[in-house]
This record gives C-alpha cells, structure tokens and sequence, in this order.
C-alpha cells in the first residue's frame, strides 16, 4: 500500500514538471488577470453569462498550454536530458512512461476543447475557433510543422497565444467590444512577452546546438537574443506610457535595465559559457510574472476609478 502511494506521489510530481506548472501558473493567472481588467475598464462589470464564458476561455487556454508543455517534453526528451537545466523534464517523462505522458496530453487536450466548447455556447462559435487555435499552436510547437524550429515564427506563435489568443479573447469577451485601450495594451503585451520567450530559448542555446536543434537563439546566438529582448521590452514601456500605465512602465524599465545587465555578462562569453551564465540569471517565471504582474495592477487601478491619460477608451 505504501510503495502504491508513493509511486503515485512521484506520478503526480512528475506530470507537475511535464506540464511546467511552477514555470507558467503565475505569469498565466497575472494575464488572465490584467485581461479582465482592460475588459472592465472599458465595458465595466460583467454580467453573469458573460462571466462564466470568460472564465471558462481562460481555464481552457491555461489547461492547453499545459498540454503544450507536455508535448515539448515528450518530444525534447533527449535534448533535455543532455541539458542540466533541464533534465529533471526528460527525469519526469521517464516517471511518467511514453504512455503515461500521452495519456496526460490527450486528457489536457480534450479537456481544453471541452471548456472552450462551453464558452463558446455561451459566447458564439468564434470563441472556440480561437480556442482550437491554441490547441493547434500548442501542438504544433513541437510536432510538425514544429514552429520551435521555424525562426522567428517560434515567437511569433507563443507572443501570439499569450496576447491574441489569450489577454484579447478574455478582454473582449468581459467588454463585449474591441477598443483601442484594448488593442495597444495587447501590443504592449506582445512586445515584452516576446523579449521573454526569446531569452527563455537562448538559455537553452547551447545544448539545441550540441543536439542539432536549430532556433531563433541558436541562429542569432545568445547575445543578440539578449539584444532582441531588451528592444522588445523597451517598446513595450512606451506602449505603458502611451495608456498611463505608470505601474507597468516603472516593472518594464527595471526589466529591460536588467536585460542591459545580461547583455554584459554574455556578449564575451563562449556559446557554453554564455548559454549557463543566462539560464542562472534569467527565470522565464519570475520575469514574466512581474511583467504580466505590473501590468495587472497598473490596469485595475484604471479599472477601478483611477484618472488616466492617454489612449481613449
């Protein structure tokens, strides 16, 4: 009975790792927050339907991307177990058996369909084309046409689940319109969102190369990645000025500052060297939980009465 539950335990644990829980729940719930926060600024309090079609959108898109990590995992196993930042990934795949891996990432998959699928009865059809847009892109991240090996593109699709396919459906479904306040804070999204996707693949650079795996980072290496981020992110505090945002801009300067500092640290450095110095200063968790945090507060805080400049609602 003891061996039974502990076995279970390690289960457990693993398919916490696959699925990237501690890397992606809070920067997640932080846009998931500040989406209902631009929703509310500009069509107020949402009504209880409404509601419910907006919660269940974004509980569908956390539970895909979780599937996302799981299929990365099953099909990076090797690379992640060459690479000491990531070995305890490929450890919990082995836990978990191909077939338990599998299992999890259909059981993720059809869960996030059905969730989209009950916000779509409440919100209209496009609801679910844009969940099962996710979906694909989630899968699609490491199976063919694997977008984590197309580029630029790779950032291109994750930038665009994390600001179109999440923080606008959600907003617009709580304000029921598209406004501009809405559009620029998703670019705003999208442009630091995509500084930290960047950085997140360059800390593995060394190790795709040593495996063969062709990216964006390994292409342009880990010092113009740092570069590519901290421009992102500097755009980004612009977009915060622009809708007031003071919150959001002072998170964002303090980010990019410290992207300057990563800069320095790697632009000497060898591939090797470069690579680990990054992965031991950068945390994708940390820095897009700040990110996505700042935002968050800057937005209720409109949200909730505070007098703001700039872009009209």
């Amino acid at each position: 009975m003891r061996r039974a539950v502990d076995g279970a335990g390690r289960r457990l644990g693993a398919a916490a790792v696959v699925s990237r829980l501690a890397e992606t729940v809070g920067y997640n719930v932080a846009s998931v927050l500040l989406a209902v926060g631009l929703g509310v600024r500009v069509g107020g309090l949402p009504s209880g339907p409404t509601l419910w079609a907006a919660a269940g959108y974004a509980a569908a898109t956390l539970v895909a991307k979780f599937g996302a990590s799981v299929a990365d995992a099953i099909h990076d196993r090797a690379v992640d177990a060459a690479n000491p930042e990531k070995s305890r990934i490929a450890t919990a795949v082995e836990t978990l058996g191909r077939r338990g891996a599998w299992g999890l990432l259909c059981g993720y998959l059809l869960l996030a369909l059905a969730l989209y699928a009950g916000a779509a009865v409440v919100a209209g059809a496009w609801v679910f084309a844009a969940g099962a847009a996710v979906v694909a892109f989630g899968v699609a991240y490491s199976y063919p046409p694997r977008f984590k090996e197309r580029g630029v593109w790779n950032h291109v699709v994750t930038t665009g689940v994390d600001a179109g396919l999440l923080v606008l459906p959600v907003a617009v479904l709580i304000a029921g319109r598209v406004a501009p306040a809405i559009a620029v804070a998703v670019a705003l999204v999208g442009c630091y969102s995509f500084g930290y996707h960047v950085l997140h693949q360059a800390a593995d650079a060394y190790f795709d190369r040593q495996a063969g795996v062709e990216t964006f980072a390994t292409a342009i290496g880990v010092d113009r990645s740092v570069t590519v981020a901290a421009v992102a992110t500097g755009a980004a505090t612009g977009f915060a000025l622009a809708l007031g945002y003071a919150v959001a801009a002072l998170a964002l300067v303090g980010l990019t500052a410290f992207y300057v500092a990563l800069y320095d640290a790697v632009r000497d450095a060898s591939p090797q060297r470069a690579t680990r110095e990054l992965a031991a200063r950068f945390s994708v968790a940390w820095i897009a939980t700040i990110a996505n945090g700042a935002l968050a507060v800057a937005v209720w805080r409109h949200a909730l009465g505070t007098p703001t400049v700039g872009v009209p609602l």
